[in-house]
């Protein structure tokens, strides 16, 4: 997308996007900003500052909102990575510790008592509430658990 020297001065950081991954975003800002319909494009945007310079001043606010939602992005990302290098942590430190597996085996014996319990006991209508809330917690467990082992950053395929 070739754009002229008024929208890189006017909103630097909207023209710089406008040409990469991030242009659909920057343009649509700026757009909405000057009261143009989201799906405006770039030089349609010149165009009307051309016509309408008194609305020069909106399209810089707009490259400001823009920067800021970019750095906001960025802050995500980067809480991201640090929250999946911290459970690829977790693995690779409790992958020797005999705590976790010894726990899931527990609650695998325990649900599977639970179930034969259940199922060969007779039980009273008033009854079943609570054994549906029991089987609910110990699946959650046996879920996390499963989830600990073999979770999409497991080195054990």
């Amino acid at each position: 997308m070739k754009l002229g020297g008024l929208l890189k001065s006017l909103a630097p950081t909207i023209a710089q996007a406008a040409g990469g991954p991030m242009a659909g975003m920057a343009v649509k800002m700026a757009a909405k900003k000057i009261g143009l319909p989201e799906t405006a494009t770039a030089n349609e945007i010149e165009d009307l500052i051309e016509r309408e310079p008194d609305k020069a001043p909106l399209l810089k606010q707009a490259d400001k909102d823009f920067e800021q939602s970019i750095r906001a992005m960025e802050i995500d990302l980067e809480s991201f990575k640090t929250e999946v290098a911290d459970r690829k942590d977790a693995r690779a430190k409790f992958s020797t510790d005999w705590t976790p597996k010894a726990f899931s085996m527990l609650a695998l014996v325990l649900y599977g008592t639970y179930v034969m319990a259940v199922t060969i006991m007779p039980h009273d209508q008033n009854d079943e509430t609570i054994i549906s809330l029991v089987l609910g917690q110990l699946s959650g467990i046996l879920g996390t658990a499963a989830a600990f082992f073999y979770g999409g950053s497991s080195n054990k395929k």
